[in-house]
């Protein structure tokens, strides 16, 4: 047999041993088996991630399954298949999970009162499962990083540590994992809260001289759930009692979840030993949304409130608000509610009126100064050398951007965005913009970096 034959049968036999097709959709389903070499085996897998999980978790009943199927004893070794990076992640569905799972399906049609209850001591959102979590390219990761933790919560990922900005759903993502746990069994105990939460649990626990039923509280859960844990920075005594928590749950097998808006060694001030043990389990982010993902957030949201706009409406929502989720819900229910309010449906100019979204919005929100500001601080220069005479390609491509922001994102004219950077031909402004559009067309690359630049822009304070 040829190694794929044996890599195939290999497979099928593993799958029935495992008798789990969420983990072997993500964990082996698109592995190869590239060489072997006397004794060695070398695996393709499509990651790091994949790489650690199956050496970690899986080594024994990878060797044993495949030495019988070789004919030999066989050692796996795993490595990185660069022809694997651009094959799409198995989606393990939330049927899948209901059946690891049985009792989530009755659950979420609201049937099993102890459930609820188990759900409000934890402080869980019962409107947080896997299955209305919307999976994309920018979050398939962290969602099957919070899968695997749900089937096999203080085994599979201890930490697991999500970050990314606000609003992208890190939360709900910790949420359905401490759900499912208490689907599979209401007697878990389980705890989310803040950092500082936690650090407020613990003074009120000082004062009180309360000291040990505050670490029996922590210390005896089976999953606890921090979020924003890169507040813990601020909080020397809170950092080292968590370490001892940490620990200890770590120890005992039991699972951590931690939530932040960004990964362990950028958050300033934070133990190295913290650092470290955040770094032992599995990180992930979750990224901002496509416009393919943004749309089906949306026509799942209007569904579920009910809601009924007109699909260009829709599409405008998505493709005009890209970094928040909770924006885009906020802004779709605010839409709705003014389109009730008439006979006939809003026109886009009125809906960017209503969002703030339009141009003489973005201009009294933000002015010139502060625009021209955070350009050339993104580009390393200052805003006399964008308004200079000086042409060094660098320093052309960074005015060519300006006078594309000003045109397009601010509808400025084009002899206002001449005299902003103090040239005298509007024709050098037209000029630019089409070059930058064409740049943007072609190269995705940097139509992030205009994103990204936009999005800085939007965070300054008036000038």
């Amino acid at each position: 047999m040829d190694y794929q034959e044996i890599w195939k049968i290999t497979l099928a036999q593993i799958e029935v041993k495992l008798d789990s097709p969420a983990q072997y959709k993500t964990w082996f389903k698109d592995s190869v088996l590239l060489d072997i070499r006397g004794k060695d085996a070398q695996i393709g897998v499509r990651n790091a991630y994949a790489a650690d999980w199956l050496k970690k978790k899986h080594n024994k009943l990878i060797k044993d399954t495949l030495s019988y199927v070789y004919g030999s004893e066989i050692e796996p070794n795993f490595f990185i298949d660069k022809s694997l990076a651009n094959i799409p992640t198995p989606k393990v569905t939330a049927d899948e999970i209901i059946k690891e799972s049985p009792m989530l399906g009755f659950i979420q049609q609201g049937g099993d009162p102890v459930l609820v209850q188990a759900m409000r001591r934890a402080n869980l959102n019962e409107n947080y499962t896997f299955g209305n979590f919307i999976v994309g390219p920018s979050n398939k990761l962290a969602h099957a990083a919070a899968q695997g933790t749900a089937l096999r919560p203080g085994e599979a990922y201890n930490p697991l540590f999500i970050y990314g900005k606000t609003g992208l759903g890190k939360t709900h993502l910790g949420h359905a994992v401490a759900r499912a746990v208490l689907e599979k069994n209401p007697n878990k105990k389980v705890s989310y809260l803040s950092s500082e939460g936690f650090l407020n649990d613990m003074v009120k626990a000082l004062k009180t001289a309360r000291n040990i039923e505050f670490r029996q509280k922590y210390r005896t859960l089976d999953v606890l759930i921090i979020d924003d844990i890169q507040f813990a920075n601020k909080w020397k005594e809170t950092q080292t009692e968590f370490f001892h928590t940490f620990n200890e749950l770590y120890n005992d097998k039991k699972q951590i979840i931690l939530i932040s808006d960004r990964p362990p060694e950028q958050i300033k001030n934070l133990e190295s030993r913290l650092v470290s043990r955040f770094q032992g389990g599995i990180i992930v982010d979750i990224g901002r949304p496509d416009f393919e993902m943004r749309l089906a957030i949306m026509e799942k949201k209007a569904k579920q409130m009910n809601i009924i706009l007109p699909n260009n409406i829709i599409e405008y929502l998505a493709k005009t608000i890209t970094d928040n989720i909770r924006e885009l819900e906020g802004a779709l229910q605010k839409v709705a509610l003014y389109n009730s309010m008439k006979e006939e449906n809003l026109s886009i100019e009125e809906i960017a009126k209503i969002l703030g979204k339009d141009n003489k919005s973005k201009r009294d929100k933000i002015k010139v100064p502060g625009i021209l500001k955070t350009i050339a601080r993104e580009f390393s220069l200052t805003v006399k050398e964008l308004k200079g005479p000086r042409r060094t390609a660098d320093l052309a491509f960074a005015r060519q951007v300006s006078m594309y922001i000003l045109r397009e994102e601010f509808g400025y004219k084009l002899e206002q965005v001449a005299k902003f950077l103090e040239r005298q031909d509007h024709t050098t402004v037209l000029h630019a913009v089409d070059k930058i559009k064409s740049k943007i067309l072609v190269d995705e690359g940097f139509k992030n970096q205009i994103d990204l630049l936009k999005e800085a822009i939007s965070k300054n304070e008036q000038e």
